[in-house]
């Protein structure tokens, strides 16, 4: 715990320590909003963390790939890890619909609905995905995606950035 006496009599150095931290939130904040608003909404890649969500006697954990542009589609790669049932483990291609005007309230701020699909890799699995992304502004927010599978709806609550290129 800092005191007044490992700080200093008369509070500078803390003053001091207090303003460089200040300044550096702000301009990293900065650069987000900069580098999300300088660049066409049809340039930006999805960048959607990692999640995971219960089922009966087990987990699911999804990851996706950094999704680029494709159209009015982003596009990449998924993997979904069941524990314990690994067998029901799968990787594939993830797409999702995103119109010019979803995209522009992902990034500026807003409630987006939208659907895709998953497709197992090797397999004629197809999985349809309806996703929820509520945006925060700056290009960032919260997501959530339902995958249908032959077991249920599975629901991933995550959240979302979209990167420059």
């Amino acid at each position: 715990m800092l005191t007044r006496k490992t700080i200093g009599s008369s509070g500078a150095t803390f003053r001091a320590l207090l303003c460089i931290a200040i300044t550096t939130c702000l301009l990293s904040a900065t650069a987000v909003a900069i580098s999300v608003a300088g660049v066409s909404g049809t340039d930006l890649s999805l960048l959607v963390e990692p999640s995971s969500s219960k089922l009966a006697g087990g987990t699911a954990k999804l990851a996706v790939d950094v999704l680029r542009r494709n159209g009015a589609a982003y596009v990449g790669g998924y993997q979904i890890k069941i524990f314990p049932y690994f067998f029901m483990n799968e990787s594939g291609q993830f797409e999702i619909e995103v119109s010019e005007p979803q995209l522009q309230k992902m990034i500026g701020g807003g409630v987006v609905n939208f659907t895709g699909h998953a497709q197992a890799k090797g397999s004629e699995i197809i999985h349809k995905i309806t996703a929820t992304a509520k945006a925060a502004g700056d290009g960032r927010g919260a997501l959530t995606f339902t995958v249908a599978t032959d077991n249920g709806p599975i629901v991933f609550n995550t959240s979302y950035r979209m990167i420059g290129p």
